[in-house]
């Protein structure tokens, strides 16, 4: 049974209230956790403010010493957190495990940018004045986080907050709620000071609204869907909360003649394919030129069959494990189904693996199809599920503007061997990043940012600090 961690302990809830996490590998109860309740709310935010005030006044030097020494603890158990993972959400133990390690990553790069938050003495308009800006940590923020990566994207918060000097409770998915739950607890473990991170666990929507709307809370940082980040949006408007959102994405892919097409499938089948797709930055259209187009989807094809697919947990090597959730599933299975009702044409998948050990789950094979267009849901709608839908093209201008074609503009690529058509489609394509010729989309160095309804707000690089941040300007006459 998983509790809540409120002030550096495991506690029930309000009202004792539990509910079940279910395998999605083959739908068995693989344990409990508690269902807060907005009372809970109140006692996570009065530590996290105790623990908010100690934080806050130690130097960036101990605070990137002792995120360092909690990352240092986190690692000793990332196998356990990362069987956690694998059983709440699907994704192999291997890959889950590498997440955890990742994250630790993300964690020391925030801890080693607390002493570049710099001040600045700017010139003044007179030489009677002298004047010097700094930046103080915004107090107690709400980390709201998903479930495809369920702790990566909470080092992406994490990191920055505690560098910044903030104090933090997290409100994980209720349906992957123990892998951030126990990186949270290894953290505290490892130094991080008592009721500076906390962590309510519970399916009511409720208590993510209450926490969102919370006084207490000064910033409110969150990844899921663009639905739930309007929701938010519109929660914090009141009081002018400051807000970081990272949403969905509906990523183009723009193949040119000139590709070299290996690389290209093999690109395109990892983001298209890995975590069963259920990836904001996830390929979900694929532009190839008409001269390479067949041979590319042959490829693509052939990726697919090659794949692995089963349990990670019973064998931590597979490819695949199963989507996360029966929805996920269902947004698949109708999404293939209507673009082949509109015309596309199915080479490989598009169906849940048929032999019985995959029946109790929520698998589904690698699907490619050809002949996508505008008509279908999947060519608009964010599918989260491993499906690549592709279409020719043959003029590079207009197969632009049909990846422009979107509400979305997280994540944009292009392959192609020529420099200058590479750079010259990056600058043209809507989005806040461009992979040009690899699918390494994540730097912690470098900002992503999501343009369109992808984000609101910046998270990773230097820069995501100062959303943690707010500034004073003192001026004084001489």
């Amino acid at each position: 049974m998983s509790h809540l961690w409120i002030n550096g302990q495991n506690c029930n809830a309000t009202d004792g209230a539990l509910y079940d996490i279910h395998s999605p590998a083959n739908g068995r109860v693989i344990g409990q956790a508690a269902a807060a309740s907005v009372a809970d709310i109140e006692k996570a935010i009065a530590s996290a403010e105790a623990a908010f005030v100690i934080w806050s006044n130690k130097t960036a030097y101990e605070r990137e010493t002792i995120m360092r020494g909690a990352t240092a603890q986190v690692r000793t158990q990332a196998e356990e957190i990362g069987r956690l993972m694998a059983l709440e959400q699907g994704k192999p133990w291997s890959q889950a495990t590498g997440e955890v390690h990742g994250a630790c990553d993300m964690i020391d790069y925030y801890a080693s940018e607390a002493p570049r938050i710099e001040g600045t003495l700017p010139p003044t308009e007179k030489s009677s004045f002298r004047s010097w800006v700094t930046h103080h940590p915004v107090g107690v923020c709400a980390g709201i986080t998903p479930w495809n990566y369920p702790v990566a994207l909470l080092s992406w918060k994490l990191g920055p907050a505690l560098a910044a000097g903030c104090a933090m409770v997290v409100k994980p998915t209720p349906v992957t709620p123990l892998s951030p739950l126990a990186f949270c607890q290894a953290l505290t473990e490892g130094g991080v000071p008592v009721g500076l991170i906390n962590v309510l666990t519970g399916p009511d929507a409720a208590l993510g609204e209450a926490l969102v709307g919370h006084p207490g809370i000064a910033k409110v940082a969150m990844t899921g869907s663009t639905r739930v980040g309007k929701q938010i949006f519109t929660s914090c408007a009141p009081s002018l909360k400051r807000i970081s959102l990272d949403l969905g994405g509906h990523c183009p892919a723009i193949v040119c003649a000139d590709a070299d097409l290996d690389l290209a499938a093999k690109v395109l089948s990892y983001k298209g394919f890995r975590n069963c797709g259920q990836s904001c930055s996830s390929v979900n259209r694929v532009f190839a030129h008409e001269s390479i187009h067949d041979a590319l989807v042959e490829r693509l094809s052939n990726e697919a069959q090659n794949m692995t697919m089963g349990d990670g947990i019973t064998d931590p090597k597979v490819d695949l494990g199963p989507l996360t959730t029966a929805a996920t599933r269902a947004l698949v299975e109708n999404h293939v189904a209507d673009a082949i009702e509109h015309g596309a044409k199915l080479i490989f998948g598009g169906s849940c693996p048929s032999d019985e050990a995959y029946q109790s789950g929520h698998y589904y094979l690698p699907t490619v199809l050809t002949q996508a267009d505008a008509r279908m849901k999947l060519w608009k709608e964010e599918t989260f599920g491993p499906v690549l839908p592709v279409t020719s093209f043959d003029d590079t201008e207009i197969a632009v503007a049909q990846a422009n074609d979107s509400t979305y503009g997280l994540v944009s690529y292009v392959f192609t061997r020529d420099l200058e058509t590479g750079l010259h489609l990056s600058e043209q394509l809507e989005s806040g990043t461009v992979c040009l010729n690899h699918g390494a989309v994540n730097s912690a160095y470098a900002p992503y940012e999501g343009w369109k309804e992808s984000g609101f707000g910046l998270e990773l690089s230097r820069r995501a600090i100062f959303e943690y941040l707010k500034t004073k300007h003192v001026k004084v006459a001489l």
